[in-house]
């Protein structure tokens, strides 16, 4: 096993580190769903010692990322699919009204953060950066609710589809949901916003969000031991 590490923020405490280190591995699929994980490996990979892996492994599996079977060991979940129908369908919800309050009222400044956000991504597409390009996706939508006074939601939600993001990106790296396409449902909904048009933003935020639960099936075929 060999994580995906990334410099130490100085806000950050020990445990925080070993939290988003192991979070980013868990969602991009490079700690995969059945893996048995040590806690003496990772803090060692980490250069830290066990209590803040301990600590993040017990706030994992209480997120569901994480399955700590007593005199066992402690696993990665495998994919709930019960919690990736529930986290589409409100996503698709929220996002339905979000979206159109955002194509009433967007400031000049919102516009300008999206369509950077837009052009980072379009680098990514370039580069087929998978990891960077889901980290932007995540960031567009954020922008999109912290510009319309709705961030406290785009947190619920984040938290709330950490299984629905582990079965997008496997979608990403199987190319059943391409970047490109992704990229460009992006600025479908940015000049749906920009020229005032929910109808059109609308139905491209559906297709946008309900696309990974259409590729399920075949992930199951592929992947039959990720998935409860």
């Amino acid at each position: 096993m060999k994580l995906e590490l990334a410099d130490k923020q100085s806000y950050e405490s020990i445990r925080e580190y070993a939290l988003r280190i192991l979070n980013k591995n868990l969602l991009n699929m490079n700690l995969v769903p059945g893996m048995a994980l040590s806690e003496q490996e990772i803090a060692n990979e980490l250069e830290m010692s066990r209590t803040p892996v301990r600590e993040a492994f017990i706030r994992l599996a209480h997120e569901n990322l994480l399955e700590i079977v007593p005199q066992k060991g402690t696993y990665v979940a495998k994919i709930d699919l019960e919690q990736v129908e529930e986290s589409i369908f409100l996503r698709q919800t929220m996002e339905d009204a979000v979206v159109e309050l955002a194509c009433k009222d967007f400031s000049k400044e919102s516009r300008q953060r999206l369509q950077d956000c837009i052009d980072l991504q379009e680098l990514c597409v370039k580069r087929e950066d998978f990891a960077r390009f889901f980290e932007l996706d995540g960031s567009f939508h954020g922008i999109i609710y912290s510009s319309c006074g709705k961030s406290r939601i785009w947190k619920m939600l984040e938290q709330m589809s950490l299984n629905y993001n582990r079965v997008r990106m496997l979608n990403l790296l199987n190319g059943y949901y391409e970047m490109p396409k992704l990229f460009g449902q992006h600025e479908e909904i940015y000049f749906a916003i920009v020229n005032h048009d929910w109808e059109t933003g609308k139905a491209i935020i559906r297709q946008h969000i309900g696309k990974a639960l259409k590729d399920i099936e075949e992930l199951k075929e592929k992947y039959p031991l990720y998935f409860r």
